[in-house]
């Protein structure tokens, strides 16, 4: 974006700071589909991404990066947006100098947040956007990380301090962005259902699974992402023996948390070591409608939880999700509509739910795939939009 006066009311410059393809992962994805929702709706966008996101010592995975003709990028190319320009270093400060000037002439910053680590860059960026008018958005992935982290709490509150608006993804998220920042204003834009592109097997279940490599199973479970300690795998692992031994277990992501041995020690140890099938791996774009197509419901034990991208990318795909009610999960889960709720760290609850919901067949998966069209990413462009002109223009919207 070069310089000149702020564009009018109707059409925004927005500068999009966060990572962008070839990063990996669903923060990524949501920030290249956002700049293509806003770039439809008429905006002017400028991505700013990250040069190095985690110094290679502080990753816990294999890679932080995925071609981004496979991953990320669609929505961007679709709306013809230039691209993201590499400015960010996350332990570099000459770099967040270099991204405020570059962001400056912009009417509003949005910033994706999602951990601590970043705090000391996004709190100087900000801070030096605020001095030349230009008011930050903070999209809240997180409030806090999901591994603590020495002094994170009072990191987070110096970037987050910063923000003059929130976007939450959670009705949680959005009374403790209110009580931590009350008068800031903060809008609750839960993340937008999107299909993952079609597999090239035509759908058919049994097609996807051999792609997959999985052994033939009557019914099917999936645990979709990255393995990590809070998403609960472990207790969904000592609900499988409450289950028929016809249901099977596809465990598809990256693991982070331990290791494939581990799992499948403890899979052995619980006597269901046959039935559970670990892709440790990130799923090319490809693989992910398989994943689902193969599937018949979505399961999420998570121990805690801000928000989660399956359970939308689920509902976009017609599969019912059996989740546990903690954080944003009730808000994109209707318990006994698209999917069922249990408590945390309950395996006889657990596996009581995927029997129910097993029994309940199609309906559910029919109902979620309905509610999903409702999530789309014109109406969270709309809703950001909106939110940035009163961070903008003031409450009465006088600009």
């Amino acid at each position: 974006m070069s310089g000149g006066t702020r564009s009018g009311a109707g059409s925004r410059r927005f500068a999009l700071i966060g990572p962008s393809a070839p990063f990996r992962g669903g923060i990524a994805e949501y920030h290249d589909r956002l700049a293509g929702a806003l770039a439809t709706a008429g905006h002017a966008v400028q991505r700013i991404s990250y040069r190095r996101l985690y110094p290679a010592i502080l990753f816990p995975g294999r890679t932080q990066y995925v071609d981004p003709s496979v991953v990320g990028a669609a929505d961007a190319a679709r709306a013809s947006l230039p691209p993201p320009e590499a400015l960010l270093d996350s332990v570099g400060p000459g770099s967040w100098l270099a991204v405020a000037r570059r962001a400056a002439a912009a009417d509003a910053a949005i910033v994706e947040w999602w951990h601590p680590f970043f705090a000391p860059a996004l709190a100087v960026i900000t801070s030096l956007l605020r001095r030349r008018g230009v008011p930050s958005i903070f999209v809240c992935h997180n409030l806090e990380p999901h591994e603590p982290m020495p002094g994170g709490a009072w990191l987070a509150a110096r970037a987050l301090g910063r923000a003059a608006a929130f976007v939450a993804q959670s009705e949680r998220d959005a009374a403790r962005l209110r009580a931590a920042h009350p008068g800031r204003p903060t809008a609750i834009v839960l993340p937008p259902a999107v299909a993952p592109p079609p597999c090239p097997h035509g759908g058919g279940r049994a097609a996807c699974a051999a792609a997959l490599g999985l052994p033939a199973a009557p019914r099917r479970l999936l645990f979709f992402g990255y393995v990590r300690e809070y998403k609960g795998l472990p207790t969904l692992f000592e609900a499988l023996p409450r289950l028929d031994a016809d249901v099977q277990l596809v465990v598809a992501g990256e693991i982070y948390h331990h290791d494939a041995a581990y799992y499948r020690q403890l899979a052995a140890r619980l006597g269901v070591g046959a039935r559970v099938v670990l892709l440790d791996r990130f799923l090319a774009a490809s693989e992910v409608a398989c994943c689902f197509r193969a599937s018949d419901l979505v399961v999420l034990p998570y121990w805690e939880a801000s928000q989660s991208a399956v359970v939308p990318l689920a509902m976009a795909s017609g599969r019912a999700v059996v989740a546990t009610r903690v954080g944003g999960l009730p808000d994109l889960v209707r318990d006994g509509v698209t999917g069922l709720l249990v408590p945390p760290r309950d395996p006889a609850a657990l596996a009581a739910a995927v029997v129910d919901a097993l029994a309940a067949g199609e309906a559910m998966g029919r109902a979620a795939c309905a509610a999903a069209a409702r999530l789309d990413w014109r109406a969270a462009a709309d809703a950001i939009t909106d939110l940035a002109t009163t961070a903008i223009c003031g409450p009465a919207g006088a600009c």
